[in-house]
């Protein structure tokens, strides 16, 4: 992976909500994205960001949920593995 976006923004997050101007809170003490996966290609893990994505399908009561993988890093726009 080229970016450390998975890595440095729960770090940020934490800070932020921590701040002393924020209103009285309890600390956050850890933060952490639900939704990631981590591909393996060529022998190498990486990891990545995944969504689920819901469907509403004519005929059905209940939406379809498929998966959507991110390529490219979609907070800093880098991509996350380079193409061999």
């Amino acid at each position: 992976m080229a970016c450390k976006c998975l890595e440095d923004l729960p770090e940020k997050i934490i800070a932020h909500c921590n701040q002393p101007q924020t209103p009285k809170q309890p600390p956050v003490l850890r933060a952490r994205f639900k939704d990631v996966v981590f591909p393996m290609r060529d022998g190498q893990i990486t990891s990545a960001l995944k969504a689920d994505i819901l469907l509403a399908v004519e005929g059905r009561k209940t939406p379809k949920k498929t998966t959507m993988t991110f390529t490219y890093c979609p907070f800093c726009g880098v991509k996350y593995q380079e193409d061999v």
